[in-house]
């Protein structure tokens, strides 16, 4: 199913075809000005009005000013609704007032109208204009003087002009109309290709690792495979007597099988085989077992805090940073012997593998740039799942690894 989310103008609940009306808004506020002051002066400069109608006119339009400062400004930045009632009510008074009093006010009608259509609603806006037109109507034939049956030719004209007036505000509303279902389409489209682009990647990935499944199934899985066949012929040939190297071999064939089936757990993208049968703190102990008779002093696990089940791909990376500075220590360190600490606590996960081997300079590995490939692995994949990774570490005192893994409790 493809999710349509709302555009970036429509962010805060707005209508997306809106911005067509308040993307200008600057440019309102300017025509607003402009015919406020056009509009002023004409009334001030009518010789034929009185000084009462003059004033009074110039005292309306100033009051229209201040009604759109306050609120008119604010409201065509928001979607049409029938809020805007409140804004259009008291402007279309005072504009009808100020046209009444002195004629000449009524070049502010060019913009009162485009305002009704941005705030209201279509059938609103269409009694709003309505309900302006002929307020303006009865304002020019009681101005006039006319006998009542010679209205026609002061109404008509007005009525015609209204009819122009809903027709523009019809015109404007479809083209906003318009507006709105291209940045539907826009934002389907858009969705779409985020959702192709995925389906991309995921299809890339998933070649990918089918690529290297066949790679390892061809070299590594057949070549332990190999291994464990020449591990079996060499232990039959060995005679009595020689229970030590008998020794090694079945140790030697118990690491070739175990790496066998992590090759094939990677084949099949499976967790890893030491965490399909225990947890998280027994498939270390394995780990500990397995690497701790090569060791003089041996290894040990100590486990703290509450042991819990956490989420897979969380026990899949504590498990691999403890197997790589596991043996880490068994291969460069020289060390007597490796001590693992896994402690669950309220925040997370800590493991700590800490050995007393001949150790290094860690503060000059980092200067220079340095560190093995292992290591370096070990704190990618611990800092893509949100932890970190201190090595700790001094020339004839040892190293410390110590992984933190955020999880939930």
């Amino acid at each position: 199913m493809i999710a349509v989310h709302p555009p970036a103008a429509a962010a805060g609940g707005a209508d997306p075809g809106q911005h067509e009306w308040y993307r200008l808004a600057g440019r309102w506020h300017v025509a607003f000005a402009l015919l406020e002051v056009l509009a002023a002066g004409l009334v001030a400069v009518d010789g034929a009005l009185g000084t009462g109608r003059r004033v009074l006119g110039v005292a309306l339009l100033a009051a229209l000013a201040g009604w759109y400062a306050a609120v008119g400004a604010k409201r065509l930045r928001l979607p049409r609704s029938t809020g805007g009632w409140r804004y259009v009510a008291v402007a279309g008074g005072l504009a009808t007032a100020a046209f009444a009093a002195a004629p000449p006010a009524g070049a502010l009608l060019s913009v009162l109208f485009p305002h009704v259509w941005a705030m209201l609603p279509t059938r609103h806006a269409v009694a709003a204009t309505t309900g302006i037109i002929v307020a303006l109507s009865g304002v020019l034939a009681a101005q006039s003087g006319a006998a009542a049956g010679d209205w026609a030719d002061v109404v008509v004209p007005m009525l015609l002009a209204g009819f122009g007036a809903v027709g523009v505000g019809l015109w404007i509303t479809r083209i906003i109309d318009q507006s709105k279902e291209r940045a539907r389409l826009v934002a389907e489209l858009a969705d779409t290709r985020a959702e192709l682009a995925e389906v991309s990647r995921r299809s890339g990935a998933l070649a990918e690792r089918e690529r290297m499944a066949r790679d390892i199934h061809d070299t590594v899985a057949q070549g332990f495979t190999s291994v464990l066949l020449l591990l079996d012929a060499l232990e039959a040939e060995l005679t009595d007597g020689q229970d030590t190297a008998r020794g090694y071999l079945r140790r030697a064939r118990d690491t070739a099988r175990e790496n066998l089936a992590e090759a094939r757990s990677l084949v099949a993208a499976a967790t890893p085989p030491p965490l399909v049968a225990a947890s998280l703190p027994g498939a270390l102990r394995q780990v500990v077992d397995r690497i701790g008779p090569d060791l003089p002093g041996g290894a040990t696990l100590t486990v703290a805090g509450e042991p819990r089940p956490l989420p897979p791909d969380l026990e899949v990376v504590a498990l691999r940073a403890g197997q790589e500075a596991l043996a880490n220590a068994r291969r460069h360190a020289a060390a007597n012997r490796v001590e693992v600490g896994l402690e669950y606590t309220a925040e997370g996960l800590t493991l700590r593998v800490s050995d007393d081997g001949r150790g290094f300079d860690a503060s000059a590995r980092r200067d220079a740039g340095q560190g093995g490939r292992g290591l370096s692995g070990l704190r990618d994949r611990v800092t893509a799942a949100g932890g970190t990774v201190d090595v700790r570490a001094a020339p004839g005192a040892g190293v410390t690894v110590v992984v933190e893994l955020p999880c939930a409790s």
